[in-house]
C-alpha cells in the first residue's frame, strides 16, 4: 500500500510539472511594447526599422560581427533563446540569409533607445564596446 502511495505521489508531481524550455510568460509585464519603427543613430552607425517586427536595415561605419556597412535582414529579439519583447530580452538576432548575428543587451531597450555590446572589428584588440542607438524623433 505504501508503494502505491508513494508511485501515485510520484506519477501525479511528474504530469502536474510541465517541462518549458522557452522564455518566461510575460504576463507581469504588462502590455507588450510596440514594435521599434523608425531611424536609430549612434555615432556614425544607423539602423532603420519599418514597424514590422522583422525587418531591420542598417549603415555602419565599420563592420560588427561580420554584418557588412550595409545591408538588410531580419531580427529578433530573444531571451532563453526564444523570441521575447525587447523591453525584458536579453540578447537581439540578425539574419542575414542564413547567417546569424547575435549581440547581448547591455542597457535598457525601450520604444527609443536599444543598447547592445558589439564587437568593434575595426580595432586592433576586439573589445567589447557599447552602442546606444537612440530613435530620431520625426
Amino acid at each position: 500500500m505504501k508503494q502505491i502511495l508513494i508511485s501515485l505521489f510520484v506519477l501525479t508531481a511528474l504530469v502536474s510539472c510541465r517541462l518549458y524550455d522557452g522564455p518566461p510568460k510575460t504576463d507581469h509585464l504588462g502590455p507588450a511594447p510596440a514594435p521599434h519603427n523608425g531611424v536609430f543613430v549612434c555615432s556614425g552607425d544607423t539602423l532603420f526599422f519599418n514597424g514590422d517586427d522583422k525587418t531591420v536595415r542598417w549603415s555602419f561605419s565599420i563592420p560588427f560581427d561580420e554584418l557588412e556597412g550595409k545591408g538588410e535582414g531580419t531580427y529578433v529579439f530573444k531571451l532563453y533563446n526564444g523570441h521575447y519583447r525587447y523591453d525584458a530580452a536579453e540578447e537581439v538576432t540578425i539574419y542575414v540569409g542564413d547567417k546569424r548575428h547575435t549581440f547581448m543587451m547591455a542597457g535598457e531597450t525601450t520604444e527609443d533607445q536599444i543598447v547592445i555590446y558589439v564587437s568593434d572589428d575595426g580595432d586592433d584588440n576586439k573589445d567589447n564596446n557599447i552602442k546606444v542607438f537612440k530613435k530620431i524623433k520625426d
